[in-house]
């Protein structure tokens, strides 16, 4: 049977680490429950080697035209004195720019950042047990697999219910508010960059709402063909 290929980010300072944790995404679902193994049998995590850049926007820049499916941060990026951001920072901010992605901290200074940071502690996994106990990375690699399909699950009703209110486009500001409102999502689960913004879609006279429907059929069809 063939996979599907998951790509999954891994951005650490540390080769040696990128390394291991590239060895136990491979190693996938080993030792895991029957139950759990069949659930996900179809899919297989495909490891991507991310380059420490100077800057934040040069990170996600590189995730977003490398079209990831999931990216594994590191916490600490401290043996490169010319970054000045942590890996919560640029979760941060990649969430910004892409709304909910599937993104996980993988670190061995799980106290430090609690205490010095405020986070989802379910985006969070200690480094040495992902690489030391079977149970650990069974649960990391299958909730990265659980966020992804999540995260297309979510899009997918967006685009549905868009498509469904696209024939009575003008008929209410309620529908027309909901389209907006939609499209908003959407895009900003695409791309933070690519979309209007809320203020300007309100201000669009009918005429300009049938521009933007035409637009988000082309979001919607060129986003289909990505996904076959």
């Amino acid at each position: 049977m063939n996979k599907e290929k998951l790509k999954i980010g891994i951005l650490d300072d540390d080769a040696s680490k990128v390394t291991q944790i590239i060895g136990k995404l491979e190693d996938g679902f080993i030792k895991a429950e029957s139950g759990k193994v069949s659930k996900y049998s179809k899919f297989e995590l495909m490891p991507f080697e991310l380059t420490v850049e100077e800057s934040i926007e040069d990170v996600t820049k590189k995730i977003i035209e490398l079209d990831l499916d999931c990216v594994l941060v590191d916490y600490k990026l401290s043996s490169y004195e010319t970054v000045d951001y942590t890996g919560v920072d640029l979760v941060k901010h990649l969430l910004e720019i892409l709304y909910d992605f599937p993104v996980f901290i993988l670190t061995s200074h799980k106290d430090d950042l609690f205490n010095k940071e405020v986070f989802n502690a379910y985006q969070v996994f200690d480094f040495a047990r992902y690489i030391g106990e079977d149970n650990e990375r069974i649960e990391l690699n299958f909730k990265i697999i659980e966020q992804i399909l999540k995260y297309r699950n979510q899009q997918d009703k967006w685009k549905k219910e868009i498509k469904k209110l696209i024939p009575v486009a003008g008929s209410s500001s309620e529908i027309d508010e909901r389209i907006f409102e939609l499209d908003s999502y959407l895009e900003r689960s695409i791309d933070e960059r690519t979309r209007i913004p809320d203020k300007v879609k309100k201000e669009l006279s009918n005429d300009k709402i049938t521009q933007l429907l035409l637009k988000l059929d082309k979001l919607i069809d060129s986003e289909k063909r990505n996904n076959v």
